[in-house]
Order: structure tokens, then sequence, then C-alpha cells
């Protein structure tokens, strides 16, 4: 059986379609997997049993990487199509059996609606296969650091993102706090253009042991880092997604972003949303979504830190 999966090139929907490819590897344990998806998101699959090819899509002016993409896929018979891009090419594939995506209900969360899609009531958690080789690969400075929270300080849109100045306050207060351990290190994770923004943040943290691998590491990298850490904190990111579906206590910070759409899935995950509801923070007849404005000041640092108490309370 040959399956075309056609997903997101922005991280965070990548690592929330893995709950499709679940779902399928249950159905189908011997299905062949194609998966179409952007640079940056393609390391995301590559532990997937039966994958046996990445088609990966990069941008081109009038949409010429679908018309790629259709040339190098349509000289198949297709048994399955899957497209949450939405994408003209999948009625132009030879297939028994196409899933596309059409957008049902913003209100409902993600996984929802892919469930809907394939048909079924639920579908299994996101999920990034993390192999022994890839565990055998973390640093070992890194493995000796205990008590170890990873921080995701950015977020690809700056009016998501929590102020740096609050990050500094909610690290000095968890450093502090001796019910996490006497010997706790903060662990920061991005991508190279995060680097500006973590700077404004561990410039005052030079007291304590930081680690900062923005830009150093690919996703399946950071997936086996954060294995090994005891909490993340951060913004409603691609990030967040990826730590939520490792498994560890996770803790998604929202504003200007849904939660009920978006929140982090998991055995552990959580989230806490600014003061502002979503419509008083974006809903002006004339808001502009390419604002630069920060919108995540209505969160305040103590309401992070009692919930990530309760958070480690209830895991301890």
């Amino acid at each position: 059986m040959k399956v075309l999966f056609i997903t997101s090139t922005r991280i965070g929907d990548a690592v929330l379609s893995t709950s499709i490819l679940n779902y399928l590897k249950n159905k189908f344990p011997h299905c062949s997997l194609y998966i179409a998806t952007g640079k940056t998101a393609a390391s995301l699959f590559k532990n997937f049993n039966n994958v046996k090819k990445i088609f990966i899509l990069e941008k081109n002016f009038f949409k010429i990487h679908w018309l790629e993409l259709w040339r190098r896929t349509f000289f198949n018979k297709w048994d399955i199509v899957i497209d949450l891009r939405g994408s003209i090419i999948s009625y132009f594939l030879f297939n028994k059996k196409k899933y596309v995506y059409k957008s049902i209900n913003k209100n409902i969360h993600r996984l929802d609606e892919l469930a809907f899609l394939m048909e079924t009531k639920h579908l299994p958690l996101p999920w990034i296969p993390v192999l022994k080789e890839d565990m055998k690969k973390i640093s070992k400075d890194f493995l000796k650091l205990k008590n170890s929270i990873a921080i995701g300080a950015s977020a690809n849109w700056p009016a998501k993102i929590w102020p740096s100045k609050n990050f500094v306050k909610l690290i000095h207060m968890f450093l502090k706090e001796k019910q996490f351990g006497k010997k706790k290190s903060i662990v920061f994770f991005g991508s190279s253009k995060d680097l500006k923004n973590i700077k404004k943040i561990t410039k005052h943290l030079k007291k304590f042991k930081v680690k900062n691998f923005c830009g150093k590491l690919n996703l399946i990298e950071v997936a086996a880092h954060l294995k090994k850490c005891k909490i993340f904190i951060g913004n409603d990111s691609g990030l967040m997604h990826i730590a939520s579906a490792s498994g560890i206590p996770t803790l998604g910070l929202f504003g200007p972003s849904l939660e009920s759409r978006y929140a982090p899935k998991g055995n552990n995950a959580y989230y806490i949303r600014a003061k502002k509801t979503f419509n008083q923070l974006t809903g002006a007849k004339n808001f502009d979504w390419n604002t630069k404005k920060n919108l995540m000041s209505s969160l305040s640092v103590n309401d992070v830190f009692n919930k990530i108490k309760k958070i480690l309370t209830s895991n301890s």
C-alpha cells in the first residue's frame, strides 16, 4: 500500500499531523509512506517506519513548487492521498482514496479537525520517534546537568512572545524555589533567528547554569534533549508542540492565539493564557495581524509560576 502524505511546512502543524501517521501505522502497519513537507520540518519524519521518500516543498513564485510536486508524484498509483494543504494537485493524481483538507471549524482543536478529515472519532496523540542513536548523540555536558528546565522564549510572531523581563523574573523565582531541587539548570531551545531575543534573557542569568542550544540542533536532536528535561515552558510555537510530543510536562503560554485550537496535546500537556481573551486582543475590526506589538503582557509571572508548581507537584 502506497500513501502520499502532504503536510504542513510549519513546525507546529507538522508535529500535530504526526497523529495521522500514527493512525496509519496502527491501521496499515505495512504501508509505504511518501511525505511532502518543508525543509525545516522534514527531519521530524525521518524516523517513522516505512518512510520511503520525503519530498521537500520549497516555495517558488507562482506556486511552481506545487507543479514540481505533481510532476514527481503523477506517475505513481497511490492507494491513499492525504493532503493537509488542500492543494489542487491531489485531484490530479491516480488514487483509490483521498482525504483533502478543507477548513471545517476554526474554533475546534486542530487534532479534532484532522480526525474529522480522516473519518474517525479520535486520532492518536502526536508523537515524534526518537531512536537510541539519537539519544546517544546528546552531549555529555548536557547530561551532567541536573533538573534541566527547558525554555522556549520565542515564536514566529512577536505579538505572542511573552516579554523577556517576565522570563527573567520567572527563571529567578524558579531557581530559588527549593521544592524543585537544589541544583537546577536552564536550557534554551530555538532556531538561530531566536538568538537575539534569547540574549536579552541570558544576560541577566550569568550567575546560573545556562545552556543555549538555539540554532545548534535539528528538530530530532531538540526532541532528544527535551526528553531529558524536567519541564518545558514556552510560547505557543512549534517548539511547544515538540515538547508535548516528547512526553515531558509542557506548559504553553497563550495570548493572541487560540488555545482551543492549538493548545499542546499530550499526557503531560498544559496551557495558561493571558487574562485578556483572544477576542479582546485581536477582535477589533481594524486589527493588524502583522503587528509587532507585544500582546502577552496581561499574563503575570506569578500566575505562570503557580501553574508550574501545580504541574510539577502533580508529576512528582
